[in-house]
């Protein structure tokens, strides 16, 4: 008895430094969003200080399901837990480093304007979509709800219609402002976007560990060491 309940607190651990990787990606987006629209140069730099605790504790993710694995030897549902939360980890930083290419792009363009007024609010929306993602991952690690991270995966077809949209803004020839700000803007756009993926890959993830089914239906393969 006493040996999973060490094991459960092992989890609950690992669980919670997931909950942290989501909630510092959320924090590092939603400053570096605000850099972005207000020329911020304040609140860029306190979203790159977080860089180094996104890669803290995505190593301290990996170190602790290896001495699970090494110690622990589970089994069925926690093995596939294990394994899948190295994987969600590293999908996680991804989310913290892509927030910070966005937040080195504000910077390094303050104190001009990254940001006119024909993509102001596609910038503010896509900001307000992908953070909201990762704070519904944080809600999800807290307490597993298959509603809330549907939710989350669902968002990504909003998420890309507006970048769709702000892509063909950028196309257009009414477009004023030149070359360079408009290759500027379609990157930190691209960064968005592929935030939201990767919240989509750790949410259908989430969606089979408590279903025991990927997404579409099919069973997923066993997890292999």
């Amino acid at each position: 008895m006493y040996m999973r309940a060490s094991f459960d607190q092992q989890l609950r651990d690992l669980t919670g430094r997931l909950r942290g990787l989501a909630e510092l990606a959320a924090k590092a987006l939603e400053l570096s969003t605000r850099a972005l629209l207000d020329g911020d140069v304040a609140a860029a730099e306190e979203a790159l200080d977080l860089g180094e605790q996104i890669d803290t504790l995505h190593t301290e993710c990996s170190e602790r399901a290896v001495a699970i694995l090494a110690l622990q030897h589970p089994v069925a549902g926690d093995l596939r837990f294990v394994f899948s939360a190295v994987r969600m980890s590293s999908d996680l930083a991804r989310m913290g480093q892509l927030a910070l290419h966005i937040a080195r792009a504000a910077r390094r363009r303050t104190p001009g304007e990254l940001a006119p007024d024909e993509v102001r609010d596609d910038i503010a929306r896509m900001g307000e979509l992908t953070a909201g993602m990762a704070r519904g991952l944080c809600d999800v690690f807290t307490e597993p709800n298959l509603e809330l991270v549907t939710r989350v995966r669902s968002t990504d077809a909003e998420l890309d219609a507006v970048h769709a949209r702000l892509l063909g803004t950028l196309r257009d020839p009414a477009w004023t402002h030149g070359v360079t700000p408009a290759v500027d803007l379609a990157l930190v756009a691209r960064f968005y976007e592929r935030f939201g993926d990767q919240a989509v890959d750790v949410a259908e993830r989430v969606i089979f560990l408590i279903t025991g089914r990927r997404p579409d239906g099919d069973p997923a393969p066993p997890e292999r060491p």
